[in-house]
């Protein structure tokens, strides 16, 4: 019987998955793309869909599909495990404690399902009956939305939660670490804290992986002062990385090409309904660099919504700059008059929604409307005023095509020639950071290249897949001359070879599946650096490879050998060791007419 990543890795394809985070192209059997984890700008990142692993021949980083959404997330086994399960299909069945496939992360995203299900019951019982006709009848929601974003409800009671989850096994100090529950002084009915959460409507929030980490509660008591409270910050819940609706949102935002953002919950779900579903909610925050970072996996164009106001522009001021700061186009979806949010809107009539959130105006076209709309443009003042608020702006535009536009088009507005209006725009500039519309480059990760290693890795590459190459490199290389790590690796390959007489590789691949699993991956990655390099090359230029990469190994071992020879003879001659300085004179003569033959 497989295991469970012996099944997940039966169901699900490393290629479709490095593709929600990097673009690949074909190359031969294998993907290419540019590396996610260093700066590069000619592609080195490979993806086999054949053996299922990947490999950066640039930075080293390599390994299976595990391992890959471990380093991009930055995500512990476990929490990968779970995330890929969903994936695939594959009940992870909960253990006692198993490190290996659970830690407190998981423990806790299981008890939000938990929950989510406890207060998915609470909202069909009796005592229910307000909150769901509130939800079906007031709101307008129907039955496929409360089941499609898991809408429940929190009973109006103090432990009613807190009592069911410990029910299902969980403990004390998980409960607490969920943020479902107040801490207390003291003890009530054989608890130390009380429900956080009650006579409320709950939404539950889920990561872009799916996993639900938190909670949106919308009081139902008209007197209540807070209407909506959210999970405070836990291990699994940090409002700043979390778009609510961004997990259902992924596939209909790479479809249409651009994101919405709202600012409520009820707005992603009144859209939902609506049939417009590449809509996310900022649930009342501002937008931060971790949600953007999010939002760039799937698209770089983001809309925002505002009403007919001139609040918007006020809103976007705090924004709008962040968004281009990541490299984000950015763009303005306007509501029609008299109503303030899609939710709104949606409820009168779903069908302008599904229409106005079509209609896309760039941003900068938005800020001069608004700031031109119902003034006095013949009024000096105004005039001053109006590019007061608008230069500022332009002075941002990394694109100077973007800037000539906007230029004509204010100098047309408010009939003041261009010249003007740059003379001022001119003043305004001092060296700062452009913000440009492109994707922006993260800062440079120095890699440390290692000539010797990656020199190694194309000879094996070679050696592997050519008995010829082989025999030429055991008779001329030593296994020291080979960089240290893939010294175990040649040693096997000689050993193999000299035993056989012959190399047939699919026999040695098989050969190390059973006695020597430590070097397959190697091997595998071997096989992908000779498809991606070697495999179009003429037998004239391998033998230039072999040469070249034979010759260079040779003279670094030797160059490094010659310096120690150096060293030892300085100390042999101040000790006035002759027999060893002569000796030491001869190594060195020897080395160095084989440094000339190399």
């Amino acid at each position: 019987m497989p295991t469970p990543v012996e099944d997940i890795k039966s169901k699900l394809d490393i290629v479709d998955l490095v593709q929600e985070y990097v673009p690949l192209k074909q190359s031969g059997a294998n993907f290419k793309g540019l590396c996610p984890f260093h700066n590069e700008k000619t592609p080195s990142f490979m993806v086999s869909r054949e053996r299922q692993f990947f490999k950066c021949f640039g930075c080293g980083e390599g390994g299976d599909i595990f391992t890959f959404l471990q380093k991009m997330e930055n995500l512990e086994f476990p929490e990968v495990l779970k995330i890929l399960a969903e994936k695939a299909g594959v009940k992870i069945v909960r253990q006692n404690y198993n490190p290996a496939f659970e830690n407190l992360k998981t423990k806790l995203y299981n008890l939000h399902e938990t929950a989510v299900q406890f207060y998915q019951e609470q909202l069909r019982l009796p005592t229910g009956r307000a909150a769901l006709d509130y939800l079906l009848i007031s709101r307008g929601l129907t039955e496929n939305i409360l089941k499609e974003f898991q809408i429940g409800l929190a009973p109006n009671t103090w432990d009613m939660l807190s009592k069911f989850l410990k029910t299902q096994g969980f403990s004390d100090q998980e409960i607490k670490q969920s943020g479902l529950v107040v801490e207390k002084t003291g003890d009530y009915n054989g608890l130390n804290y009380y429900d956080r959460f009650r006579w409320r409507i709950m939404f539950p929030i889920l990561d872009h992986h799916g996993n639900i980490v938190g909670f949106t509660a919308r009081a139902l008591d008209k007197n209540e002062s807070a209407k909506y409270i959210n999970t405070p910050q836990t291990l699994i819940y940090n409002k700043s990385q979390v778009l609510y609706g961004l997990d259902k949102a992924k596939s209909a935002i790479r479809e249409k090409g651009y994101v919405i953002l709202v600012e409520g919950n009820m707005d992603v779900v009144a859209s939902y309904k609506a049939g417009v579903k590449n809509v996310v909610a900022s649930s009342g925050t501002s937008l931060t660099q971790d949600q953007l970072k999010n939002l760039k996996r799937y698209t770089e164009n983001l809309a925002l919504c505002f009403d007919a106001d001139s609040a918007g522009v006020r809103a976007a001021e705090r924004g709008v700059d962040l968004i281009w700061t990541n490299g984000m186009n950015v763009k303005v979806i306007i509501l029609p008059e008299k109503f303030k949010d899609p939710d709104e809107l949606v409820k009168n009539n779903p069908a302008v929604w599904a229409t106005v959130s079509q209609r896309l105006i760039n941003f900068m076209d938005y800020l001069l409307a608004v700031n031109l709309a119902g003034k006095n443009l013949a009024d000096i003042d105004v005039k001053r005023q109006i590019t007061a608020k608008i230069l500022p702006w332009l002075n941002k535009l990394a694109n100077p095509i973007d800037t000539d536009h906007y230029l004509k088009e204010l100098s047309k507005r408010l009939n003041v020639s261009e010249n003007s209006l740059k003379e001022v725009l001119q003043k305004m500039r001092v060296p700062k950071t452009k913000i440009a519309f492109g994707p922006k480059e993260s800062a440079d990760i120095v890699i440390k290249i290692n000539k010797q290693k990656i020199v190694s890795e194309r000879l094996l590459a070679l050696l592997i897949n050519s008995s010829d190459f082989l025999a030429m490199a055991i008779d001329k290389l030593a296994p020291e001359m080979i960089f240290n790590d893939y010294q175990e690796f040649y040693k096997e390959l000689i050993f193999y070879y000299i035993k056989n007489n012959v190399f047939e590789a699919a026999d040695f691949l098989s050969y190390l599946s059973a006695d020597k699993k430590n070097l397959v991956f190697l091997a595998d990655t071997l096989k992908l650096l000779f498809e991606s390099e070697f495999a179009n090359l003429s037998r004239l230029e391998l033998n230039q490879e072999f040469n070249l990469s034979l010759n260079f190994l040779k003279r670094e071992k030797i160059t490094g050998r010659l310096k120690e020879i150096e060293e030892d003879l300085r100390l042999a001659e101040r000790d006035g060791d002759r027999v060893r300085a002569d000796a030491l004179m001869q190594e060195f003569s020897e080395l160095s007419r084989e440094m000339g033959n190399a």
